[in-house]
């Protein structure tokens, strides 16, 4: 089975998550969001965990780390039967899939990670970087949590960090496998080692580090603030199979300048509305 870990892990399941903050930040989504999002937010949480339905991780079509249409939409199916059931209101993901499987494993990381927070009401990260993909990569290829420590301050274009958040996940197919399971499948009875009856700190963990802050107006001194995201991929990793890590980095001052992609690109591509 799939599992957990708070630094973020998820794989074979195994899943990590860790997140360090800035003064005054906080991982809790709020302020800014708009208020007529849907879904839950931090400190909110599901009240349980949802093992996939169907369950993409039994599917000859996503088994080994594939990423093929076939898979991805049995995965698709999945997290709209989990937002019906977990949120209610919230229904599946709307994009090109065929665009989208034209990216990159980090790049359908940084669509996923940013429709998650848009469908909510949240700010979405405005960019994929360079810097932060390196730190994030070597998380992935060695099974583990990205380095926080890594994250270079400042970052390209003078900007500093003030939160950081970062998760990792192993066996869990592909990019959008991954997002389930820390979405979806993060609580009491999942692959979260971190989440467990007599220890309830680490459940949701990977989870708030999606939906979280890491920026804001009031922790930038009133200045400029953006959210940047990296991301990390292995198709067969050391211990789990597929290996997928992001690291989400709030921004006090400029952009990053070393973008791969950013989120208006995105959008364009993949037909996006949100």
């Amino acid at each position: 089975m799939p599992t957990l870990r708070l630094v973020v892990s998820l794989g074979a399941i195994a899943l990590t998550g860790a997140a360090l903050l800035g003064s005054g930040a906080a991982l809790a989504a709020g302020g800014g969001a708009a208020s007529s999002h849907k879904g839950i937010l931090p400190p909110k949480n599901p009240s349980t965990s949802l093992a996939p339905d169907p369950s993409f991780l039994l599917s000859a079509h996503c088994a080994g780390g594939k990423d093929g249409s076939k898979c991805n939409s049995i995965v698709l199916k999945a997290v709209a039967h989990a937002r019906k059931v977990l949120e209610k209101k919230m229904e599946g993901m709307s994009f090109s899939l065929s665009a989208y499987e034209k990216l990159t494993p980090a790049e359908q990381l940084f669509v996923t990670v940013n429709l998650e927070r848009t469908e909510r009401g949240l700010p979405a990260a405005a960019v994929l970087t360079r810097s932060l993909d390196k730190v994030a990569q070597a998380g992935a290829n060695s099974d583990r949590d990205p380095q926080l420590s890594k994250v270079p301050d400042p970052l390209p274009g003078g900007g500093r960090p003030a939160g950081i958040g970062g998760n990792w996940a192993g066996g869990w197919d592909n990019a959008l496998g991954a997002d389930y399971a820390w979405m979806y499948d993060d609580g009491l009875g999942s692959g979260n080692a971190d989440c467990t009856r007599t220890n309830k700190s680490g459940c949701w963990g990977h989870r708030d580090n999606i939906l979280g802050t890491f920026s804001s107006s009031a922790i930038c001194g009133g200045g400029r603030n953006e959210l940047a995201m990296g991301a990390g991929h292995v198709t067969k990793g050391k211990a789990y199979g597929d290996s997928e890590t992001e690291l989400l980095a709030g921004v006090c001052g400029p952009t990053p300048t070393d973008a791969l992609l950013t989120w208006a690109k995105a959008k364009s591509l993949l037909h996006i509305r949100a």
